[in-house]
């Protein structure tokens, strides 16, 4: 299973209405043969299922940036975060923005940035094509500043859960 960086959010995604924005990427991976797997099962993966290097990187993020007055992740309930993004509602920090049979859009601010974080999957034959699609509005410069400090670890990040969330989902395939 490969992830790849697209240049283009597909046409039919509803993340599209919340362009322009200043920052944007897409995550792609393409899945044949393999049980059908939604948009709420890959969010749920995202923000749920968390490895041990991930929490670690989250703890020392939520550290460095609390004198800032970026939020740091209140949502620890793992029932509560699913129930949210299954049944289109909000919890904590996110709320759902959109919601189709094909998509699940997440919405999350505070007063530096927000952000639309999408899960977009298009079936084609035997293929299942998942994408993973970050939106990012800057409110000030310390919102710039703190994504573009972020943003490699960002790209790893949905790399790597991108692919935990699809084997999870799949049986390992």
């Amino acid at each position: 299973m490969i992830v790849t960086q697209k240049k283009n959010i597909p046409r039919k995604a509803l993340v599209n209405k919340y362009l322009p924005v200043d920052y944007k990427d897409i995550f792609e991976c393409i899945i044949e043969n393999t049980p059908m797997i939604t948009a709420d099962d890959i969010q749920v993966a995202f923000w749920t299922v968390k490895p041990k290097w991930l929490k670690n990187l989250y703890r020392i993020r939520n550290t460095l940036v609390k004198p800032f007055g970026l939020k740091g992740d209140e949502n620890k309930n793992a029932e509560e975060i699913e129930r949210c993004i299954r049944e289109g509602t909000s919890s904590g920090l996110m709320s759902v923005s959109d919601k189709s049979e094909n998509e699940t859009v997440l919405y999350l601010s505070d007063k530096h940035l927000s952000a639309h974080l999408s899960v977009y999957i298009e079936n084609e034959g035997n293929e299942q094509i998942v994408n993973a699609i970050t939106l990012v509005q800057f409110h000030n410069w310390l919102g710039y500043t703190y994504f573009y400090v972020i943003c490699p670890f960002h790209h790893i990040v949905v790399r790597k859960m991108l692919k935990h969330a699809i084997k999870s989902h799949t049986g390992g395939i």
